[in-house]
């Protein structure tokens, strides 16, 4: 018993820290953007909320929030399914991922952009994987899942492109039709979410190897 508490507790205290970096990193990067002389509040939003990164951090800061602070609620029960936080996770590590290697290079950040931008796709896709591989226990799910997961992801893209093809703005370069044109846009996307695919395969079969190891 002493054991399960002291695990809770320090899994919570992960929780506590991700929980106040997102506190912290999602209003500034707002603010940065709301400096901006081009934008209204509105559009404003309506930017901030057209990126991946900021859509996907959300719900790990909405996440946090509800299991650090919401008790013992619907809301809290959702977020506490395995099947939930599991794919949360591999929202996240897609964003650290493609950042890091399609992204990294092309961009130039300095002073409040370079922090809050390393919170969102460096340190907290790191913190949570490990709150996920350290103190969430595995369950037995069907591959079958994977298609729920995408859900999110497919939507985005949707929105990305319809957004892209009224405005002509896309929030990352590998989706710009306009630049790109609109079949290697696809294709590129195509590729993404086959990377959401493997990640998705290879944390379920990661959670059927806990599960063995545990027994």
């Amino acid at each position: 018993m002493e054991k399960e508490n002291t695990t809770k507790i320090k899994g919570e205290i992960l929780l506590g820290i991700i929980f106040a970096l997102e506190l912290y990193a999602l209003p500034v990067q707002f603010y940065l953007l709301l400096k901006s002389p081009e934008f209204t509040f509105f559009s404003a939003a309506v930017r901030f909320f057209s990126f991946f990164t900021i859509t996907t951090n959300s719900i790990v800061f909405i996440c946090t929030a509800t299991l650090l602070f919401a008790g013992k609620c619907a809301m809290n029960a959702f977020f506490r399914k395995w099947t939930t936080i599991t794919a949360i996770t591999v929202y996240i590590l897609i964003v650290g991922i493609v950042f890091n290697l399609l992204l990294r290079q092309i961009v130039d950040l300095k002073g409040h952009h370079l922090i809050v931008s390393e919170i969102f796709h460096s340190v907290v896709p790191v913190l949570f994987f490990f709150y996920w591989i350290a103190f969430v226990s595995p369950e037995r799910i069907s591959f079958k899942v994977i298609l729920f997961w995408l859900v999110y992801p497919v939507i985005y893209i949707i929105y990305t492109l319809i957004h892209g093809i009224v405005t002509s703005f896309y929030p990352y370069p590998f989706i710009d039709a306009t630049k790109l044109g609109f079949k290697t846009a696809i294709v590129n996307v195509l590729f993404v979410l086959i990377a959401f695919v493997v990640l998705s395969i290879i944390l379920i079969f990661t959670s059927k190897i806990r599960i063995k190891t545990s027994n």
